[in-house]
């Protein structure tokens, strides 16, 4: 038997733990990288020795392809994203761009013929098995390995075509989504912008808000829309950032709303992983809050909601500095952010907090500093809660009254992130993790 080199596809296949039903295939009829197919907690993978590499959600989807040097994502909206490693001097740096309709077209076309080849190849007989160590994994066998590339082959161009025609009819403009919900399953009890307003002046779109009935429409539209690509989350993110400061019966009926329609439950160590014929399941949901002025939620409303399994709030903070924070249309004082932390901390649920860098411009920079970091300390974050940093470039346009028309660029740019990073060595001391956040990781 000639040895076959040893590649990704071959090293996943004698300890790819992750892959917990798999299965290695040759060509029988000659020498050839080994192909690895693998099950994963919800997904599905490909690996042609070391590239090309595709993975898949459960309902056949692709989501991520390595082809030749290039990383394409495939949203839940059928975008497609491309991420090349380009030299910048003595630096490699990744370049991301969204791909044109037919640029997608084709990578569609050339990841369902893959599906259909190998189907080709395992009815005519030419693939020989190779199977994973004894009670390592459980060996995928033929029938169910052909059962999901027929999957993956009704992805065709009418089907890709009528998916995005449900996503845009399931869901309205979609929200700022904040760091710590990049892999939620997003349910939209409003959508649009408040007040016309937006996180960090960002872009503004004509506010709804739903009704219990029209909500319980749109989670059930989402469910039939993720389907099970919900077993590769763990939470639901409640849209959008002021959902929270709704009465507090509307906010509970939403939440029970969602209760309803997935079974919520926390993850408990040693738990089995779902398996492709599991319900919807997650382990609770987050929410967004930006404007800490009434109405916002009390201690008791904030109670009342963890019962309904609201885990975590990431709370939008442009600014510390009551001047710099005027620029993005918000009144509050700081007396009202300390409130709603120490009324949601003592109802158990989860912060974290997201600040803009260069917020405040040339004129404020200083004091949006300053102010900032103070404010943050005298907060009551623990050990374990997260800062995040957002460059405000990325969500407001310079002319626009967030950057006062004179937003911060280049070096002066780098030398508030630096100085941000000082004023906040504080916060690391006391365990409080201070981490960049960057728009392109939404809805990837």
């Amino acid at each position: 038997m000639t040895q076959l080199q040893q590649t990704e596809a071959s090293c996943l296949l004698q300890g790819g733990a992750l892959y917990r039903s798999r299965v290695g295939l040759v060509s029988a009829s000659g020498p050839a990288d080994l192909v690895f197919a693998g099950f994963k907690d919800g997904a599905f993978s490909l690996y042609f020795g070391d590239a090309p590499i595709y993975h898949f959600d459960l309902e056949g989807r692709w989501q991520r392809a390595y082809v030749e040097v290039t990383h394409y994502l495939k949203s839940l909206d059928t975008s497609v994203h491309a991420i090349d490693r380009v030299r910048q001097g003595a630096n490699l740096v990744l370049r991301r761009r969204a791909l044109r309709a037919d640029e997608i077209r084709d990578l569609d076309l050339q990841v369902r013929g893959i599906a259909l080849g190998l189907i080709a190849e395992l009815d005519g007989g030419r693939l020989r098995r190779q199977e994973p160590p004894l009670g390592k994994a459980q060996p995928l066998d033929n029938a169910a390995l052909r059962d999901f590339l027929a999957r993956i082959a009704r992805w065709d161009a009418a089907a890709w075509a009528a998916h995005h025609r449900q996503y845009q009819a399931t869901y309205g403009p979609l929200p700022f989504l904040p760091p710590d919900c990049q892999n939620a399953v997003v349910l939209q009890a409003t959508y649009g912008s408040a007040g016309g307003l937006s996180f960090g002046n960002g872009p503004a779109s004509g506010h709804v808000i739903r009704s219990p009935a029209e909500f319980q429409q749109h989670v059930l539209d989402v469910a039939r829309l993720v389907g099970r690509r919900l077993l590769q989350t763990r939470i639901a993110f409640l849209a959008s950032g002021d959902v929270l400061r709704r009465p507090a019966d509307d906010v509970m009926t939403y939440l029970e709303i969602v209760g309803r329609a997935f079974t919520i439950a926390p993850r408990v160590q040693g738990q089995t992983e779902p398996a492709l014929e599991d319900p919807p399941h997650v382990e609770g949901i987050y929410a967004f809050l930006d404007d800490f002025s009434a109405p916002c939620p009390g201690p008791g409303a904030f109670q009342a909601f963890r019962q309904c399994h609201l885990e975590h709030v990431t709370l939008g903070v442009e600014s510390g500095a009551a001047r710099v924070r005027e620029l993005y249309h918000k009144s509050w004082c700081d007396e009202d952010l300390r409130a709603v932390v120490a009324d949601a901390k003592s109802a158990d649920i989860g912060l974290s907090v997201l600040t803009l860098v260069g917020a405040g411009g040339q004129e404020h920079g200083d004091s949006h500093v300053e102010q900032s970091a103070q404010l943050f300390s005298s907060l009551g974050l623990t050990r374990g809660d997260t800062l995040f940093l957002l460059d405000e470039r990325q969500l407001a346009d310079p002319a626009r009254e967030g950057g006062d028309g004179n937003a911060l660029m280049g070096e002066a740019w780098t030398r508030q992130r630096e100085r941000f990073k000082q004023a906040l060595e504080p916060l690391r001391e006391r365990g409080i993790k201070v981490l960049p956040y960057s728009l392109e990781k939404q809805w990837a």
